[in-house]
């Protein structure tokens, strides 16, 4: 009698070839033939304007910066949570959270007209508690599933998925309800705010907003330091990868958990509220229907793609980015050919579902090895 088995095993030593930057190249690449091939079957598109195309997204940096920096915020803020088994794919809905603190503060708190000066100083105040009511609301937001996993064992993932709904729900009513403009030409929208709260152009650089990159940079740096350089960092990794060992050591399982979801809400939620002041303006109706960008949702894959190295969340967002782009290029290119009903979102999913399974399937091998034994 003939027994087939798959063993997998731990891998334990790394050769250059597996090292993360090579894994992501390598994915994005192979992941860009393969969706090659899948567009080149429907509808026939010939290489050299694929390829070109995709070369022109990179070169064409401008068009990616906004989307690579959100990307990069989200990002983190689910890149944390990753660390410490928070799998919080809530971050579309704390966004959006983030965006209705945000308009909040600038259009219907008492704020709004204490602070409604020209002055540098009363616009600073303005925006900074805009960006802090926004970070806070989506801390909440993530915090309602964190506190019911630590005390009820319920898993995290079911109620956030949920909440992202009851996020867009609550955006609409506000919008069609209390926050209805006055001045909106007859759509279901919120009146834009002030010039005095929007966020500083960046001369030069239309899509971009000074305080979008000192956030950024100011997030990534300080969670790559809370990571490698504090205990709570420590505690962080300990629960991701080998709880049994915090709990011998005296710490709180469900105050980490806890720590995890605040700190991760906070900075989507702040992601959400320097969108609103510094791109859109206003709140628009039926927000789920694409016109948060699906940020949210989007940076699941730049953390996934960094595998939980915040080193690696740049480069990520960078791809995600590009391949985001590249979509809306190809559909250009592909004007009059394309079936009804395809769109340059569908585009995008397939570069980047195609570019995760490639790279999912590197990270397995990379980490494991899996041999056919068989037994006579």
């Amino acid at each position: 009698m003939v027994k087939i088995s798959l063993v997998i095993t731990k891998r334990y030593k790394r050769t250059i070839i597996e090292s993360t930057p090579v894994i992501l190249m390598g994915s994005l690449l192979t992941g860009l033939v393969m969706s090659y091939l899948i567009i080149w079957a429907t509808v026939g598109l010939d290489p050299l304007s694929f390829f070109t195309t995709f070369y022109q997204t990179l070169v064409s940096y401008t068009g990616l910066l906004e989307s690579l920096l959100f990307l990069t915020i989200l990002g983190t803020a689910i890149s944390i949570a990753f660390y410490g088994s928070y799998w919080n794919v809530g971050a579309e809905g704390q966004y959006v959270l983030g965006m209705l603190g945000a308009i909040y503060v600038v259009m219907f708190s008492p704020l709004s007209g204490f602070l409604s000066g020209n002055d540098l100083v009363s616009a600073a105040v303005l925006k900074l508690a805009a960006i802090l009511l926004g970070g806070a609301l989506g801390a909440l937001w993530s915090l309602i599933p964190g506190l019911i996993k630590v005390f009820t064992k319920i898993s995290e993932i079911p109620i956030m998925l949920l909440m992202n709904y009851i996020a867009y729900s609550l955006s609409d009513y506000l919008t069609a309800g209390p926050w209805k403009g006055r001045y909106t030409y007859g759509y279901i929208r919120t009146d834009m705010i002030s010039e005095s709260a929007r966020l500083t152009v960046i001369p030069g650089l239309e899509t971009l907003r000074y305080e979008v990159v000192i956030a950024a940079i100011v997030v990534l740096v300080s969670i790559y330091l809370i990571l490698d350089h504090t205990l709570l960092g420590l505690k962080i990794k300990f629960l991701g990868t080998n709880p049994t060992a915090l709990k011998s050591s005296g710490f709180d399982e469900r105050k980490v958990t806890v720590s995890v979801a605040t700190i991760s809400g906070f900075i989507a939620g702040l992601a959400g509220a320097m969108r609103l002041l510094g791109y859109d303006y206003r709140l628009p109706y039926n927000i789920g229907d694409g016109k948060t960008g699906f940020y949210g949702y989007t940076a699941i894959l730049v953390a996934w793609l960094s595998f939980r190295d915040i080193r690696f969340i740049v480069p990520s967002a960078i791809i995600v980015s590009a391949l985001s782009s590249f979509g809306y290029r190809i559909q250009m290119s592909l004007k009059g050919l394309l079936p009804p009903g395809i769109s340059a979102y569908a585009f995008s999913q397939i570069f980047i579902g195609t570019t995760l399974i490639v790279y999912t399937l590197t990270r397995i091998t990379k980490e494991f090895s899996v041999k056919l034994v068989i037994r006579r």
